[in-house]
């Protein structure tokens, strides 16, 4: 095979020439869509009044709840969402009517126009109230092990407290979008910026009272999503088919970063309560831990989030007694969504926190606590699963030989006892992050593919490519399946007319799914063609060669290349004998499952395991720190493309420094972001990088990785990031002992830390 190229969209993103939505000029006759939105977080709505806005020129028409033509309901896993509210709002910011005009300032000036009559009620904002009136979407969930209450009585040790961790704007460059196209056979085509075609599909034809097979979804791809375009997206996608659908008219749906920002749900904040026992030690026996999220005002996927928090409350560490409790809060506020993680980053903070906790405690070294409680092979996680091929305590020791840990630490012990002002600090994180959907049935994906007469291949999967190149490790894999240069792969836009019912593309599922079912197309295909193979070689070279190889886009005995032919020769002669040069492949992880009502179960295929360690260095008079190394070793089995998965880790490690470090979402008495856009929002930028970055790719042979050997990329670097706020803790508590450093590290956080 050739010399991979970067990734196939290189080229296009670097010269400007790749299309997302809403990049094409305007359709003939489409009307562009504004919302009025919700001005209070919670009322009883009255009436609206839509007349004026009606009667401005240029203005096609107004939605509202009364023009739904099926049904008003867009809540996928709780029923619980309405596309428009009919009698009460939720949250501030929510749609209450929709303006289509001939141009996209004519439907916002006309949208100003819309006057809505409601009664004020009390709106929910923090998890405390919520937790107060027990406004939950389901009752409290619950995992448990062992013996916890009294394991925690005996303990020579215990400590309790609370934890927080905010939340944290996806901050996609891609606004949300999308663009709906009525056509023949009564069909809305959606070019829609999704991560999931299929809920799409199913919910804005549920909306429109029409079979799924009339709406059409596609994504040519997605200019970042990070989780944000998982459901966010479907009431978008809703709004314009329904728009299209009543006008007869394409219509499109641009938000404005201001508007994203504002009515568009972020990663769930979460409040814990906790109680850990442990030995003189460091030994933790015991782990009692209630894990409360706030949801916002609809159920979206809070549920799977906050049970993926459960899944990893105990990251590395085996804990033969434990009892982790859930709640996931409703409030006034835009529903919060999946975000890079899912839940995982949230739960693993808070036994993070507390292994700093207990290091603090006994006077120990933090990276000597978790190596100490890092689990081994055959051990049970509290859910049940049996943890096999745990390597966590190598990543430990490893990223600590290669820091230089030490050395390091005696480097900043002996600049603090210098420096009055300027303290530096070292922070560990470890991961172990659970790979597979934990709703066991969206774990399948298919792929299709076609060979053409001249030897090029077109693959069809219902993943969508986000920036994170799965559609170069779908290529890929089909190239080496097939023997074919990377170059004579295309692959196609996610089209549910191609490959329908398509599981969404997350919970860093995408390349497992996606790849294994275009491996398991291409391997048939390969199959197909293997007879007429032999016999062209013998025709050919006067040979029996039961096994060819496919190799190099040319098919040959083995160990003799000189007894070869052309891949497309192959292909063409296929064709005149009739075998099918199409082919439909099917994936489904394997052996997953997980009981409710048990807390018990096998819900992941495998983990990822990796650690990082951060140097910080802070100014204790403005509370400003800068990032002084940072190194990591990630585990990820066999990998596809080690570049493209060496990015993804970099980028993760950023996106994970930002949320506990600078990107706080302020929102006031009556549920405003404050931080609503990119002035007042901060993400991390080029000055924020480490002044120096090693990272260590660790290749394993695992029985349990997925395609070709390959571990999942995505979302556990994530976690790296949380390394940078207990490096900041640490120097702080340098500077002054028992200083506690609230979430996230900002400069403010800092200097109140230090008060």
């Amino acid at each position: 095979m050739a010399k991979l190229p970067w990734h196939i969209n290189g080229k296009l993103h670097v010269s400007g020439r790749s299309g997302f939505i809403g990049d094409e000029a305007a359709l003939q006759g489409m009307l562009h869509a504004k919302f009025f939105f919700s001005p209070i977080a919670h009322a009883r709505l009255i009436s609206l009044d839509i007349s004026a806005a009606q009667a401005f020129p240029g203005v096609h028409s107004v939605i509202t709840a009364k023009d739904i033509t099926g049904e008003n309901m867009i809540g996928h896993v709780i029923k619980d969402e309405p596309l428009f509210p009919q009698s009460e709002i939720m949250y501030l910011y929510q749609p209450l009517a929709m303006v289509l005009a001939e141009d996209e300032s004519i439907a916002e000036a006309a949208a100003g126009l819309i006057k809505a009559e409601y009664e004020e009620l009390p709106a929910i904002l923090e998890i405390e109230e919520a937790e107060a009136t027990k406004q939950w979407y389901i009752p409290e969930r619950k995992i448990e092990s062992g013996d916890v209450r009294g394991t925690l009585a005996r303990s020579t040790h215990t400590l309790q407290g609370s934890s927080y961790s905010g939340g944290q704007e996806h901050f996609y460059m891609e606004s949300q979008r999308v663009r709906a196209i009525p056509t023949d056979h009564e069909l809305i085509h959606l070019l829609c910026a999704t991560q999931s075609t299929m809920e799409v599909q199913e919910v804005a034809s549920a909306v429109l009272g029409i079979p799924a097979h009339r709406i059409a979804v596609e994504v040519p791809r997605l200019g970042g999503a990070f989780g944000g375009k998982e459901r966010a997206a479907t009431i978008w996608a809703s709004m314009a088919a329904l728009g299209a659908y009543l006008s007869g008219r394409p219509v499109q749906i641009l938000l404005s970063r201001d508007e994203d920002m504002h009515a568009t749900g972020k990663r769930h904040p979460f409040k814990s309560n906790w109680q850990v026992g442990f030995d003189a030690d460091g030994m933790i026996e015991a782990w009692d831990i209630e894990l409360m999220c706030n949801g916002g005002a609809y159920a979206d996927l809070s549920i799977a989030i906050l049970e993926r928090a459960m899944f990893h409350a105990e990251n590395i560490y085996h804990i033969p007694n434990t009892r982790i409790r859930g709640r996931a809060c409703r409030t006034n506020l835009p529903p919060n969504t999946a975000f890079r993680g899912f839940g995982g980053p949230q739960g693993i903070f808070v036994i993070e926190s507390v292994i700093e906790e207990i290091a603090a405690y006994l006077g120990k070294d933090p990276l000597e606590i978790r190596k100490l409680n890092a689990y081994h092979d055959g051990d049970k996680a509290p859910y049940g699963q049996t943890i096999t091929e745990a390597s966590a305590r190598n990543m430990l020791k490893l990223v600590a030989e290669n820091a230089g840990y030490t050395e390091m630490r005696a480097e900043i012990d002996a600049h603090n006892k210098k420096n009055k002002i300027l303290k530096q600090g070292l922070g560990i994180m470890p991961v172990k992050f659970g790979i597979s959907f934990t709703t066991a049935f969206l774990n399948q994906g298919s792929a299709l593919i076609w060979i053409y007469i001249d030897g090029s291949v077109s693959v069809s999967t219902g993943g969508i490519e986000m920036g994170q190149e799965l559609n170069s490790k779908v290529a890929l894999v089909v190239a080496k399946v097939l023997g074919l240069p990377f170059e004579q792969i295309r692959v196609e836009s996610s089209h549910t007319q191609r490959t329908g019912n398509a599981s969404p593309t997350a919970a860093s599922t995408g390349s497992d799914i996606n790849g294994n079912a275009a491996r398991i197309a291409a391997e048939r295909l390969k199959n197909n063609l293997t007879p007429i193979a032999i016999m062209l070689l013998k025709e050919r070279f006067g040979v029996d060669i039961p096994e060819p190889v496919f190799e190099d886009g040319k098919v040959s005995a083995p160990d003799k290349s000189e007894y070869a032919i052309n891949f497309k020769e192959l292909v063409q002669r296929a064709h005149m004998e009739r075998v099918a040069l199409g082919s439909y492949g099917y994936y489904a992880t394997p052996d997953l499952y997980f009981d409710r009502d048990m807390g018990k179960g096998h819900p992941f295929h495998y983990f990822v395991y990796g650690a990082a360690i951060a140097r910080v260095e802070i100014n204790t008079l403005s509370g400003e720190h800068r990032l002084i190394s940072t190194h990591i070793v990630h585990e990820n089995g066999q990998s596809l493309h080690p570049e493209i998965d060496k990015g993804q880790v970099m980028g993760a490690f950023i996106q994970g420094m930002g949320w506990c470090t600078m990107e706080e979402l302020v929102v006031d008495a009556k549920g405003r972001y404050l931080s609503g856009n990119p002035s007042t929002y901060k993400i991390p930028g080029i000055r924020d990088l480490p002044e120096y970055l090693d990272l260590q790719l660790i290749p394993a042979r695992s029985r349990e990785a997925s395609v070709f050997g390959s571990k999942a990329v995505g979302e556990p670097p994530f976690i790296y990031g949380m390394a940078v706020f207990f490096a900041l803790q640490d120097a702080l508590r340098a500077s002054r002992s028992g200083a506690k450093l609230h979430f996230p590290a900002t400069p403010e956080s800092i200097i109140m830390a230090l008060a």
